[in-house]
């Protein structure tokens, strides 16, 4: 029994201090490091004329580096605060940071442009309004 009791002990306390350095190397960060937050400065213009192409833009950035490789950015866009009216389009690639939507509001309102980025394990929404008039 005691035999069985060493055993199960030493086998503890190896599972123990292995987890230990697993843990610093398996995705967390190390103490040296910083964690920086993810940004995103989005630019939509204050107003616009229905059947308009503009350009909605978002400078994604974490710490001092553009971010041209996020995992997702997404534009949605409300009309009138009509949850239902809401449309979503991707941006599948960015150059410096920049992620761009070229779009055209067919009709007349106050609308909410939200961007939704997810980059380095972070995920921000950041909006901004617009008026579209005829």
């Amino acid at each position: 029994m005691k035999k069985f009791l060493l055993t199960a002990g030493a086998l503890l306390f190896l599972t123990a201090c292995s987890n230990e350095q697993g843990h610093a190397g398996h995705g967390s960060t190390a103490t040296n490091d910083k964690l920086e937050p993810l940004k995103v400065a989005l630019a939509v213009p204050k107003s616009a004329s229905a059947g308009d192409k503009i350009s909605l833009k978002a400078k994604v950035t974490y710490g001092k580096e553009s971010v041209d490789k996020a995992d997702e950015v997404m534009f949605e866009i409300i009309k009138d605060n009509n949850a239902k009216s809401s449309v979503k389009e991707k941006v599948e690639h960015g150059e410096d940071g920049v992620y761009t939507l070229d779009y055209t509001f067919k009709e007349p309102g106050k609308y909410r442009v939200i961007s939704h980025v997810t980059a380095k394990n972070q995920h921000t929404m950041p909006d901004a309004d617009i008026v579209v008039s005829k």
